[in-house]
């Protein structure tokens, strides 16, 4: 519980925490969200580090903020600093949204939802009763986890660089989750990359996940990089006639359930991902 003296704003107000912040296109997607529903309100960006999280929250709920944002690294270490967490967080291991509520910290993950509702809405594939490929063995992987095994998957498989931690993240999910070491003649339904490689800045901007030839068979592939938009994953199945999308739609949605959250409204999907059709500087 954070008390003291708290400041009631004129209009509702919410915000996006994170080191480095300037990239963020969360403020774009919610002041978006706010225009479109006639809402009056503000959604701003601070930049904060883990060492000054603590304090930067107690700020916020001090100036009547109703919650914010994280990015990693803080998705990890704010779950320390909550007084409730959702189940989702818990299973996830990371919260991507807080609340405050009467000056306690409410937590949430928005993203195994923003998943499904790209994969539902955007795509068109229904995860119930598929085989699915989850590239990586981080936060991002573990809400792919998550919303797979939500969704009925018939099999889901994770693959990731550190054999212990993709064993970690399988031994989570009470055997719903299996770990592949080779993927080399798998044939699955769906592959998700939930890692950074491909990711514009990222090091690795160049390179592909995974060998998409040395599969079985696939036939959708979702990049959860939104930067850029045809990442070399992509472009591998474009090459091969597969299915492919990039993480815009699940950015767009995971914001979307925040926005709820925060002002008590839900645009449609549409509203989101326009906002994001507004710069195509910022995710080219």
């Amino acid at each position: 519980m954070i008390s003291g003296e708290h400041t009631k704003p004129a209009i509702p107000l919410a915000c996006v925490l994170g080191d480095p912040i300037a990239h963020s296109l969360s403020p774009l997607l919610h002041e978006t969200g706010l225009a479109h529903s006639g809402l009056q309100g503000r959604y701003l960006a601070f930049q904060t580090g883990t060492t000054g999280l603590a304090d930067t929250l107690r700020s916020l709920v001090t100036l009547g903020f109703r919650g914010c944002n994280l990015t990693a690294p803080l998705k990890v270490v704010a779950r320390s600093m909550l007084q409730v967490e959702d189940p989702e967080v818990r299973r996830i291991g990371a919260v991507n949204t807080i609340v405050f509520s009467e000056g306690s910290l409410i937590g949430y993950n928005t993203d195994a939802r923003g998943l499904l509702e790209a994969l539902r809405t955007v795509v068109g594939f229904e995860p119930h009763g598929k085989r699915i490929l989850i590239l990586g063995s981080g936060g991002a992987a573990r809400a792919a986890a998550s919303a797979m095994t939500d969704a009925g998957a018939a099999e889901v498989y994770v693959n990731g660089r550190s054999r212990d931690r993709a064993l970690e993240l399988a031994n989570g999910f009470d055997g719903a989750i299996q770990m592949c070491e080779k993927t080399d003649g798998l044939s699955v339904d769906l592959i998700i990359n939930a890692t950074t490689v491909g990711m514009k800045g990222g090091g690795a901007e160049s390179e592909t996940p995974i060998e998409l030839t040395r599969l079985g068979a696939c036939d959708v592939v979702y990049d959860m990089v939104y930067r850029p938009t045809l990442t070399p994953l992509l472009q591998s199945a474009q090459r091969l006639g597969v299915s492919g999308f990039g993480g815009r739609s699940m950015l767009a949605a995971q914001a979307r359930f925040a926005f709820e959250h925060f002002f008590n409204a839900l645009p449609s999907l549409d509203v989101f991902l326009e906002a994001l059709d507004q710069d195509d500087a910022g995710i080219a």
